[in-house]
């Protein structure tokens, strides 16, 4: 192998690929970046066996070959150097050297034989999404999915595809966040498979929408075995393995008839939250809520800190009523409202609660209260 490339596009492509290199494995070449030549340019990829990156670049290619590179040291190492030419080649003792202007150095591989395939020819579905709309929703929906692998199936984030719409939802089993788009091009889908329903990692979703912030479209292909989803931007391609199980039954978590509803203004109920956190944080991450009238009053009591009450202004309709959240997760729900007015849809003290922002009527939001103790 042997081949030329400038230094700022080699070092943009490893920090996005190194971000895929498995931290915690018993595989040593999954700590590797593979090098490789592929149709005139240098294609650089990794895999933690869930997801997986492939990152083209041009280069002047030499000789063509393949191997990997502890992609720690490579990645950090390349970072370090300036702008410019660099030369890079692999000798017969299987060491890659870097010549730069300023700096020689070898680094050990190990080959290219070794390192997992990851196939993404055959494909049954393909489409393009527009990435401003995919990027909301992702936004809007994954950080509700559990962070932990206590329950895989939880860790995902559910995808519907009709041939003109899809779904999204996410759920910790705490929270839930549910979202429907029209599609501007529909999908060719085949009617007796419709809809099409997948479980994807929600770090999948958000690792794709950062890759292609530069993007206007992303093109998503689900392939033959239904096993894997692929991405494919003009440099870059990022697969991920579809997780498998059965997803909770989500449309019975969501209430159908609520007794009272809120409307209050997304800023002052921020800052209320936030006020009310310093308390909260103390005690379990309770905020007790209390519903009358023509208001909204927040509690958050902290016996070794103190306690708090903050009074909103709100548009109340239907009945008076108490019911306690963990804080946490309205400032999660705050912090990806876009409209000035948020609405909040409450039953009895121990039914889930409804928050939507008025701006996006497609967007729900679900979260479980707290039991009130006197």
């Amino acid at each position: 192998m042997k081949f030329s490339v400038l230094q700022e596009n080699l070092n943009t492509a490893l920090t996005h690929v190194s971000r895929f290199v498995s931290a915690k494995t018993q595989l040593p070449i999954l700590k590797n970046i593979l090098f490789a030549i592929d149709n005139g340019r240098l294609k650089l990829s990794a895999t933690d066996l869930k997801i997986g990156i492939n990152y083209w670049i041009g280069a002047k290619i030499e000789k063509e070959s393949s191997i990997t590179v502890p992609a720690k040291e490579i990645t950090e190492f390349i970072s370090y150097l300036s702008p410019g030419k660099l030369d890079i080649s692999v000798n017969d003792k299987s060491l890659l050297s870097v010549h730069s202007p300023n700096a020689q150095s070898s680094f050990t591989t190990m080959p290219s034989d070794d390192f997992p395939t990851q196939n993404t020819s055959e494909k049954k579905y393909t489409f393009d999404l527009d990435y401003s709309l995919l990027s909301e929703t992702v936004a809007q929906i994954a950080f509700a999915a559990a962070t932990d692998d206590n329950r895989p199936v939880l860790t995902a984030v559910l995808w519907q595809f009709t041939p003109d719409a899809f779904t999204m939802v996410a759920t910790d089993g705490f929270r839930l966040s549910i979202k429907t788009s029209k599609l501007i091009n529909p999908i060719n889908l085949d009617k007796q498979q419709s809809p099409v329903t997948f479980l994807i990692p929600s770090k999948a979703l958000s690792e794709i929408v950062r890759l292609s912030k530069n993007e206007k479209k992303i093109n998503v292909a689900l392939t033959n075995d239904e096993r894997q989803v692929v991405f494919v931007l003009e440099d870059l391609e990022l697969l991920t393995r579809l997780i498998e199980g059965d997803y909770p039954d989500y449309q019975k978590i969501i209430p159908k008839e609520f007794n009272t509803k809120l409307t209050i203004d997304k800023e002052d109920f921020s800052q209320a939250i936030k006020i009310a956190s310093v308390f909260a944080r103390e005690s379990a991450n309770i905020v007790r809520f209390k519903v009358d009238k023509n208001s909204v009053e927040l509690t958050a009591n902290a016996p070794q800190v103190g306690q708090n009450k903050n009074t909103l202004e709100a548009k109340v309709e239907g009945e008076s009523m108490e019911i306690a959240f963990n804080y946490k997760f309205i400032s999660d729900f705050l912090s990806i409202c876009k409209g000035d007015f948020v609405t909040v849809k409450l039953n009895q003290s121990l039914s889930p609660g409804i928050f939507e922002d008025q701006n996006d009527p497609n967007f729900t939001h679900v979260i479980m209260p707290v039991r009130l103790q006197d």
